[in-house]
């Protein structure tokens, strides 16, 4: 039946109607900080502040680095992510308020878990309330200095199998493209110190657990949908199927083997079984964050289920090679552009390593504190994870203020735009070690260096971290030398479709071998 007249102008006036609404919906969502007296930014549309970094368009650190300073002068301003309000913390103080002195107000980081549909998004870094502390506290033990030490012998093992490969390709002067070799390395790393296992990736670029790690950071989409949690609504998981059941199958067969042939090691999965064995970890314990000794809290209860233990692996694998590899590369890049650090960092790795009979040692590495500031350097002008967020739980007045934060308004940490801070770091483009000396880093807030987050949330395997990428560094500068070629640009431009701080087009050096006039011990 033909449609007639005076239907069509019913169904006119109920889309003008249904529209109107939505437009009177968003101004009141998008008045929510005017209302509260805050300083904060007009939304651009229905992507809020957002619309550049969520169709991913431009480097989410950049992205907020504009928010960051459009906001100036204030210590803090509203911003939206699409239709949710979110507050940008500007000011070191406050930002120190969120996340340690008031802790107990921003204990979340805010992402959801679905251990039904998605088993493997409950892990350490999206859990909170009870479960992530309990969780926390008995994960710690496995990253003290100790524990560190125990698993070198397994690391420096994938540093000299790097440096091996790469030998002939040093020898022929050959443009590399060092970002894709530095992540087989921490790919064998995690594999080994984690999982037991030899993945080879350095001499296979398919191994498995390399093939599962580039899927896991090639998936914008994927990570669009759970960033604004639509993820959630639709079951969207957090990786794909095929790698979910990867993951699952490799942690089932090492748990299976390790149990059937009473198989002990010095490594995650081991300190794993243990507390699923156990149920507890030992009363006292160093604390990986502080160093200081902590006491169990006995009340604290937790079932460590088959599908728990696999999503700490997992992120385990994660958090590990990734960051680790985009910091080591991002190092080179600026060794390469920068000879003059190139050469005084060698000649400190030659000097120490000469006092320990060639060796790459624990101890070794401990004593490089100009690698120490190299790599601390890259982490300001490079961290992996540029912003952070934190959740509030309870009701919130910012100090000093009437504003008043409710649950669950996100407070996100511009990371990226304080290391890029004049104010802090005078010339931040410039890649200058000399900023982390003692006396450079006293001088500091210590709230503007946060490549590893702070408080009780910080990075748990940050020791993991630096040790695996300053062995990674040090074992290559003590063998090769790195210089610029023609695909080496001085600034390097991110990729605003990267899960962490990733530049586009990799990181493209020429490597060459050491000869007797370069020093080499």
């Amino acid at each position: 039946m033909p449609l007639t007249g005076s239907y069509l102008g019913d169904a006119a006036a109920a889309v003008t109607f249904v529209a109107a609404m939505l437009v009177l919906v968003c101004r009141w969502i998008y008045g929510y900080w005017k209302r509260r007296g805050v300083p904060f930014l007009e939304p651009e549309s229905v992507f809020g502040n957002f619309k550049e970094i969520l169709l991913s368009r431009k480097y989410f650190g950049e992205g907020l680095q504009e928010l960051y300073w459009r906001l100036q002068p204030h210590p803090y301003g509203g911003i939206f992510v699409s239709l949710r309000p979110a507050l940008l913390v500007r000011d070191p103080d406050l930002i120190k308020s969120c996340l340690v002195k008031d802790f107990n107000h921003f204990q979340h980081r805010g992402f959801k878990v679905d251990e039904k549909h998605d088993p493997l998004s409950a892990h350490l870094f999206n859990l909170g309330g009870p479960r992530w502390r309990a969780l926390r506290t008995k994960l710690t033990p496995t990253f003290t200095s100790g524990k560190m030490r125990l698993m070198f012998p397994l690391m420096e093992a994938c540093a000299r199998e790097m440096v091996a490969v790469l030998q002939p390709l040093a020898e022929g002067r050959q443009e590399v493209e060092i970002k894709e070799w530095n992540a087989r390395f921490t790919t064998d790393v995690i594999g080994t110190c984690a999982f037991g296992i030899q993945c080879n990736s350095l001499r296979d670029p398919e191994s498995e657990f390399r093939k599962m790690g580039r899927s896991i950071f090639n998936s914008p989409l994927r990570t669009l949908f759970n960033f604004v949690r639509c993820g959630y609504l639709l079951h969207i998981n957090s990786v794909s199927p095929g790698c979910e059941r990867f993951f699952m199958g490799v942690v089932r067969d090492t748990v299976d083997y390790r149990k059937k042939n009473d198989v002990k090691r010095n490594d995650f999965v081991n300190l794993l079984l243990e507390l699923q064995e156990k149920g507890q970890v030992q009363p006292d314990h160093e604390s990986a964050d502080t160093g200081k000794k902590v006491a169990h809290s006995p009340d604290i209860d937790f079932t460590f289920t088959d599908d728990l233990f696999a999503a700490q692996c997992f992120v385990f694998f994660v958090a590990g090679f990734e960051t680790s590899s985009t910091t080591m590369s991002f190092c080179i890049h600026e060794l390469a552009v920068n000879p003059d650090v190139q050469d005084r960092l060698r000649s400190e790795v030659d000097s120490v390593l000469s006092r320990h009979g060639g060796e790459v040692t624990y101890d070794a590495v401990q004593e490089m504190t100009y690698l120490d500031m190299v790599v601390a350097e890259t982490l300001r002008k490079y961290p992996p994870v540029a912003n952070f967020s934190r959740a509030c739980t309870e009701p919130y007045n910012l100090p000093g203020t009437s504003v008043r934060i409710e649950n669950p308004v996100k407070v996100i940490i511009p990371v990226y735009a304080i290391h890029h801070d004049p104010k802090y770091y005078p010339d931040p483009e410039k890649f200058d070690p000399e900023r982390f000396t003692e006396e450079g880093k006293a001088s500091r807030h210590h709230f503007v260096y946060l490549p590893f987050g702070e408080g009780p949330r910080i990075c748990i395997g940050m020791r993991f971290g630096l040790l695996q990428a300053k062995l990674g560094i040090a074992s290559l500068v003590s063998k090769f030398v790195f210089s610029a070629t023609s695909k080496t640009p001085v600034k390097l431009r991110m990729d605003p479709k990267s899960a962490v701080t990733s530049s586009i087009g990799g990181i493209n050096v020429r490597i060459s071998a050491r000869t007797r006039n370069d020093g080499e011990w």
